[in-house]
């Protein structure tokens, strides 16, 4: 177990994470919890994901995800995607936004699969034994547990860290990519929207209150399978869209 603190050393998270060692696969299971309930984070109006983060290595080039898609997709922007199996290159997967920051998720993610040219890569299986999230309101709703409707995992990949679109204040200086920088997964059990159609159209900006995450409302608790593949055993050899 391994307590997550703020800046100024206050226990905030509580994570608990079991690896169990298959012939075949990894099993990983995480908890995430706050630290008690008057933490700072419990008093947060949403938190902003909760999940893992990974690096992979550079030439898992091509991700294949069952999910929303194929473009990018949100809790809170999710209504025109379409879920089934897509597959893209990961360098293909951003939006360049003016003003860096989180972009190119895919909403309600069951399986992804990152795999280089070969044909040899990862798969990840999403699993969450919690309780299924409310469907949304058009009226909006009280934050819980997860974003409402939310139906698998959010997934993201980019030659970007998070640390990188959070601190460059425009597009034009973002470092260059290549294939030669790793790839950087986030897999969220959790995810908050990131808004767009809060307060009904007066602020566009804004995240609709039901898309939010309750920091009140945990533990979060979700597993994921780790399996290696190869060009022998991996099936989908799509030509990734717009290729």
């Amino acid at each position: 177990m391994e307590i997550l603190t703020s800046e100024d050393g206050q226990d905030c998270l509580r994570v608990t994470l079991e690896y169990i060692f298959g012939a075949e696969s990894i099993f990983l299971t995480a908890s995430v919890a706050l630290a008690s309930e008057s933490c700072p984070v419990a008093h947060l109006p949403s938190l902003p994901r909760v999940g893992l983060r990974m690096v992979l290595p550079s030439s898992f080039s091509k991700m294949t995800w069952l999910g929303c898609g194929p473009g990018e997709t949100y809790p809170d922007r999710k209504a025109a995607g379409d879920w089934s199996i897509h597959c893209k290159d990961v360098d293909d997967l951003g939006v360049d936004y003016i003003v860096p920051s989180e972009n190119g998720g895919r909403a309600d993610v069951h399986w992804a699969a990152f795999t280089a040219t070969t044909g040899d890569g990862l798969l990840f299986q999403y699993l969450c034994p919690d309780a299924a999230a409310s469907l949304d309101d058009p009226k909006d709703g009280a934050a819980e547990q997860r974003p409402r409707n939310m139906q698998g995992a959010q997934v993201s990949a980019s030659r970007l860290s998070l640390e990188e679109l959070e601190n460059t204040s425009h597009r034009h200086l973002l470092p260059k990519v290549n294939e030669s920088r790793p790839v950087h997964v986030h897999l969220d059990t959790a995810h908050a929207g990131v808004g767009g159609v809060g307060e009904g159209g007066s602020k566009l900006w804004a995240t609709a209150t039901q898309f939010l995450i309750n920091p009140k409302c945990g533990p979060w608790n979700f597993s994921v399978i780790l399996t290696p593949i190869d060009s022998e055993t991996w099936l989908h050899h799509a030509t990734p869209a717009g290729a």
